[in-house]
């Protein structure tokens, strides 16, 4: 009896097919469950049964704090944002109050008025005849200087010849700058025995005279008019340097075809012919002319350019020069002839006779005769 009652043992198959059965029914019944779960009705609290409820007990942190702490009165922080975004709309109008403020309190500071002036790159004026120059008094007031700045830069390089430019610079909190350029020294001129400067815009310093010993190694215009010096030193400013440092002194050469003709003698031993007027244009071709010259040569450029030496370009201009003086003494002589003849073929009044018919045909024989002085 014992025996029937007792079950047979479960080999390890059987055992873990039992298990997965087992665990299958139980996710079975579980899903079973949260289905019924849904479809039954949610029961949602009201407003009132929320707000109205009275907790049945106080939680630990109400159970330790005071009981008057706990009615203290408590600020939320604002959020970094919206303090960022606020800022950001504002800040333009806390700028300009600020800079508003602070301007209000220098104008009436005693920093508003000027306390100095200085000037920088001025080598033949000095500071204090600048600032002489400007106007600009101390204790004066900042805001009148920078609102005249640009007269004052005017009336610097209108009173001294030699500044081209004149920046005047506010220094916080109460002091100037004029930042001074001045224009180069370009040539002299040389007017009888007198020298004069010749700056590199072409003004004539007239009241600077130069000591003939004193000659800077610059070029040396002699018995140039101003217009002449001026349209001279525009074209010798755009040279190179190497043609500029090679001029010593230059004369006017003028013929009938080139009245601006211009002899410049230059420090290698040559001499440059060339119209004023195409200076500019021809003179750079100068370095590369003289490369090739073996001799002291003269280049002449008034009509294309070529070069010849010293001693046979003059003597070609002193047999043009001959040409020109017996065509001088020739014209004269045919002008002396031509009034002679004029004078010979006049009848005198009432001498209607043979014997003077035959003495003017004698004359007049004579005269025809008679060949032009120099006419060949």
């Amino acid at each position: 009896m014992a025996d029937k009652e007792k079950q047979p043992e479960l080999t390890p198959w059987q055992q873990q097919h039992a298990e997965f059965q087992k665990k299958k029914k139980e996710e079975a019944a579980k899903l079973a469950r949260e289905e019924k779960r849904k479809k039954q009705p949610v029961k949602v609290e009201s407003v009132v049964e929320k707000y109205e409820a009275t907790p049945t007990q106080l939680s630990a942190d109400e159970v330790k704090t005071p009981f008057f702490q706990r009615f203290k009165f408590k600020t939320r922080p604002k959020d970094d944002g919206e303090i960022s975004e606020v800022l950001s709309k504002i800040w333009p109008f806390i700028l300009v109050a600020t800079l508003f403020f602070l301007g209000s309190i220098y104008v009436i500071s005693p920093l508003s008025k000027i306390a100095g002036f200085t000037a920088t790159g001025n080598v033949h004026e000095s500071t204090e005849q600048i600032a002489e120059a400007t106007g600009i008094k101390t204790n004066d007031h900042v805001w009148r200087v920078m609102k005249k700045s640009t007269a004052i830069s005017t009336k610097i390089e209108q009173t001294f010849p030699r500044v081209k430019s004149a920046k005047i610079t506010w220094l916080f909190p109460n002091k100037f700058k004029a930042k001074i350029i001045e224009y180069g020294e370009s040539v002299y001129l040389k007017t009888g025995g007198a020298y004069q400067l010749v700056l590199s815009n072409g003004e004539i310093l007239t009241q600077e005279p130069v000591d003939a010993q004193k000659l800077a190694g610059l070029p040396v215009l002699d018995g140039f008019s101003a217009e002449e010096v001026k349209a001279f030193v525009l074209a010798y400013e755009t040279l190179k340097p190497e043609i500029k440092a090679q001029i010593t002194t230059v004369t006017k050469v003028p013929t009938k075809v080139t009245p601006d003709f211009i002899a410049l003698d230059m420090k290698d031993g040559h001499q440059v012919r060339v119209p004023l007027s195409q200076m500019a244009e021809k003179l750079p071709y100068y370095t590369s002319v003289a490369s090739n010259l073996t001799e002291p040569s003269v280049v002449d450029m008034e009509a294309g350019i070529y070069a010849k030496s010293k001693d046979a370009y003059q003597q070609d201009l002193d047999d043009e020069k001959e040409k020109e003086q017996k065509a001088k003494e020739a014209a004269a002589a045919n002008k002396t002839d031509n009034k002679s003849d004029a004078n010979g073929s006049e009848t005198p009044t009432g001498a209607e006779t043979d014997g003077s018919d035959s003495t003017d045909n004698t004359q007049a024989t004579e005269s025809s005769e008679t060949s032009p002085v120099g006419a060949e």
